[in-house]
Parts: structure tokens; C-alpha cells; sequence
């Protein structure tokens, strides 16, 4: 098919392709609407070194990992269950919890999953303030040129709405109905390829030269 060939077709068809992106769109806002509500809450906890060392530096991006292991431990969230008087199993908070260890800014992130949005604060608070007083009972033992100082670098966010993501679902979903649009009228095209429908139609299938047609009439003449 030519350029124009394809133009025209857009013409002819080309409601199809915005049919069936506002479907899909309208499918995924309807998707988001039946969805359960997760509000999520973040921290951030500072880990730094005591001294200016290089090599201790190097060495904390490691602890970093280990650190994260431990905030995500079942004694840490059995703690914060106890501290919150939270009607929680050990198993539903980590289930709820994410820890990321972001080494190039020596930071851990906690970010805390729930539908209700004022415990997710809750939970990822106190999960912080727990590993910040564990970290610094342990470096109570520890000589002063080897401690690492962990604290809160500020109080846990107010909990937002992380899924679902009606506006992202929506963008999604219309491209993916602009995308199957396109395919189907493809599809239909290929179908109809070997119909004729007028002489460029003939010439291209049967090699043939049109020099002229007899135009088609609406009725009959009267006798």
C-alpha cells in the first residue's frame, strides 16, 4: 500500500482505532475504581560513619544491606506491634514493608504499605525509631573511632495514595487500546486486500490499464 493508501484508510477506519482506545481507557478507570486503596508512608534513616574515614565509609556502604535486613526482621516488627498495640501479625506488617538500602547517599528507606493511611505513618515511624535506639544501644559497646550513627533524618510522611494509579492506568490503558486499534484495522485491511473496489484496485491486482468506467445508476430508466 502506498502512503496515500494508508491515508486514506485512516480516514475510512480510522474510528476504529479511537473506539477501541476509549474502551480500553475506560476499562482501566473502571479497574482503578474496583481496586482496594493502599496508602504508603516513608522514612528515611541517615548511616554515617564516626569518623571521616574512607575505608569505614566503604565498609558501611556493605552495612547498609545488613542493616536493611535487620529493620525487616520479625523481633523488629513484633516490637513496633507491642509498641503501637496494633491488631497485627508479625507476618501482615513485613508483608506491608519495603526496605531499600540507598548507598551513594548512605541512606536506608522504609516505606510502609496500608489501607489505612494514618498506620501505615505508624508503622513506619516506629519501625525507625526501634532500629535507631537498637543501633544505638549496640554502638554503646563499641569504641568511639568504630561507631556508626543511624538516625532519622526526618518523621515518617504522611500516608498517600500509591495504588492505585487511576491517571497512569488510564494513559496505559489508551495506549494499549491505540496500539490493539491500530493492529485490528491492519488486520481488517489484509482481509480486504484482494477486493477490488475501483480501477487503482484493478490495475495493481490484474496488471491491467483502466481507460475509463461506466459509473453505477440509482434506478431504473422508465420504458
Amino acid at each position: 500500500m502506498e502512503r496515500r493508501d494508508y491515508l486514506n484508510v485512516l480516514v475510512k477506519r480510522g474510528w476504529i482505532i479511537l473506539l477501541v482506545a476509549v474502551i480500553a481507557a475506560s476499562s482501566a478507570f473502571a479497574f482503578s475504581k474496583l481496586q482496594t486503596v493502599t496508602y504508603r508512608s516513608s522514612i528515611w534513616l541517615n548511616v554515617w560513619p564516626g569518623r571521616p574515614d574512607w575505608g569505614l565509609q566503604q565498609t558501611i556502604k556493605g552495612l547498609l544491606r545488613n542493616y536493611s535486613g535487620q529493620i525487616r526482621s520479625r523481633s523488629v516488627a513484633q516490637q513496633v506491634i507491642n509498641l503501637r498495640q496494633l491488631d497485627m501479625k508479625v507476618d501482615d506488617v513485613l508483608a506491608e514493608m519495603t526496605v531499600s538500602p540507598i548507598e551513594s547517599d548512605f541512606l536506608i528507606q522504609i516505606d510502609v504499605d496500608d489501607v489505612d493511611p494514618a498506620r501505615a505513618q505508624i508503622i513506619a515511624q516506629t519501625t525507625a525509631e526501634v532500629f535507631v535506639e537498637q543501633i544505638r544501644v549496640y554502638m554503646l559497646e563499641q569504641d568511639k573511632s568504630d561507631r556508626v550513627d543511624v538516625n532519622i533524618r526526618d518523621d515518617a510522611t504522611e500516608g498517600r495514595v500509591f495504588w492505585p494509579n487511576t491517571k497512569l492506568l488510564v494513559l496505559a490503558g489508551g495506549l494499549v487500546g491505540l496500539i490493539v486499534g491500530a493492529l485490528v484495522l491492519l488486520g481488517l485491511e489484509a482481509l480486504s486486500a484482494d477486493i477490488i473496489r475501483n480501477g487503482r484496485d484493478l490495475e495493481r491486482h490484474a496488471g491491467l490499464v483502466v481507460v475509463g468506467s461506466i459509473p453505477a445508476t440509482s434506478g431504473r430508466r422508465g420504458g
